[in-house]
């Protein structure tokens, strides 16, 4: 049989101890029931006190089924609902038989809703809820229309009540009250108690987080400086010092050179990636030239390309405004994704960096388009994550940390610009970052918080 998602919930076994915890508060609140129908037998409350005794008994052995079920491990589901079901069902006819919508026991339906709120899920407990208004209208139904003989209230109403049901009615308020406020109380430590363990986790990840900052800053700090003797060797031995140099071994320093400038890019997307995630960039806003800054990155970026086919352009739509931003981090947002477009380019792809003004006039768009291999629609949100890339055999196949994205998602939050993609798999993408002409309030704000870096954060 297929049952609704949240009822199939209940056996999961990560939910076995809370079904474990119901069966025994289930014989617990039985036993208390069942005294309270000793209690009106012996003292003759009702006509209908044998009634009470089966009915409590019934309960018994629901109970006595559900707990089978999870000990065996078979038909938990159709015990368990059995048992939750005969709550119910016996709970109304042991109202009916003490008076019905007059019945003392009426409040005894919270203390099923309210276990069933704190041993299940919201969907158990609105049907479970539903059946008890369900249940009850019935009840009501019947007696007003003479379906159902009426039933007496227990004890004498206007008379001395009698020490009996004076006994009686303190236990039974005891009952109705207790179990509630001992299901809270239990509740209320269990979320103590996460809340303590969640603070300690939180402490120790804000402590790793502290560590980790600390070792990318002191780690690229010290990778500078060998990457930096490897592009001067490199243009030492071409320019002769160490003796003659063919036309190959020239093209061989370049290469070397081209290669250490890789490297200490992506030295440099650690380090700012890691900045960035502390709040610790700090934005310089000033008046940029559009035309410039785009003409500035293309060629600043053209070395990408390397020895692969690629046609990379620059077009500014004329007479643009300047804009209010920092000029180094949107640059560095360029520069970020016209790599990612030389790299997932194939030979003989072109590039473009485009920049024109927004149709409602209120800001500039930047786009880099490229006829690379495009983007799958699934994995569009999880590029600008660190370290992921669109899948795994891009990432085998064109290399890359997946660094370059999530700087570049970063970097547009602290300038309060918007990024945008537009791809389709196998005939390119189209990464789109609106620039306000004006430096808006929610990057100041971001500055402003950029002043206080946590400790042991440097700038490497």
């Amino acid at each position: 049989m297929r049952y609704p998602t949240f009822v199939a919930e209940m056996a999961a076994p990560a939910n076995r101890p809370k079904l474990w915890f119901g069966i025994w508060s289930g014989f617990a609140i039985a036993i208390g029931f069942g005294v309270l129908a000793a209690a009106a037998a012996f003292f003759d409350l009702t006509p209908w006190r044998w009634a009470y005794v089966g009915l409590v008994s019934i309960k018994l052995l629901t109970n006595a089924l559900a707990w089978w079920g999870l000990v065996k491990d078979r038909l938990v589901m159709e015990t368990q609902g059995l048992n939750t079901t005969a709550d119910v069902v016996l709970l109304t006819a042991a109202i009916y038989f003490t008076g019905g919508p007059y019945s003392p026991l009426l409040a005894t339906y919270v203390i099923v809703i309210a276990v069933l709120s704190l041993l299940s899920n919201l969907g158990v407990t609105v049907l479970m809820a539903g059946l008890v208004v369900i249940l009850y209208s019935a009840m009501v139904i019947g007696m007003a229309t003479g379906l159902l003989p009426p039933t007496p209230v227990p004890g004498a109403p206007g008379a001395i009540p009698s020490a009996g049901y004076v006994v009686t009615a303190i236990v039974y308020c005891a009952l109705v009250v207790g179990v509630p406020a001992w299901f809270s109380a239990a509740t209320l430590r269990m979320l103590r108690a996460k809340e303590v363990a969640l603070e300690a986790r939180t402490s120790d990840l804000i402590n790793a987080n502290t560590q980790r900052s600390q070792f990318v800053a002191s780690m690229t700090h010290e990778l500078r400086t060998p990457i930096h003797g490897v592009q001067g060797l490199a243009d030492v031995i071409a320019a002769g010092v160490y003796g003659p140099v063919t036309d190959k071994q020239k093209e061989a320093c370049a290469s070397i050179k081209r290669s250490a400038q890789s490297l200490l890019g992506l030295v440099d997307d650690v380090l700012n990636l890691a900045r960035a995630e502390a709040n610790r960039i700090e934005a310089r806003p000033s008046a940029i030239d559009v035309t410039e800054l785009v003409e500035r990155v293309t060629a600043s970026v053209s070395w990408m390309v390397g020895t692969k086919h690629i046609a990379l352009a620059a077009e500014v739509q004329p007479g643009l405004p300047f804009v209010q931003s920092d000029p180094r981090w949107l640059a560095h947002v360029l520069v970020n994704l016209v790599s990612n477009a030389v790299k997932f380019t194939p030979e003989g792809g072109t590039i473009a960096v485009r920049a024109r003004e927004a149709p409602d006039g209120q800001a500039v768009i930047l786009d880099v388009i490229d006829s690379g291999i495009g983007i799958a629609r699934e994995d569009r949100a999880r590029i600008f994550e660190p370290f992921l890339q669109g899948d795994a055999s891009d990432e085998k196949g064109y290399g890359g940390v997946g660094l370059g994205l999530a700087l570049v998602a970063r970097l547009t939050d602290l300038l309060a610009c918007k990024v945008e993609l537009e791809s389709e798999v196998s005939k390119g993408s189209t990464f789109r970052v609106i620039v306000p002409y004006q430096w808006h309030g929610r990057a100041v704000s971001r500055l402003m918080r950029a002043v206080t870096p946590p400790p042991g954060v440097t700038d490497g």
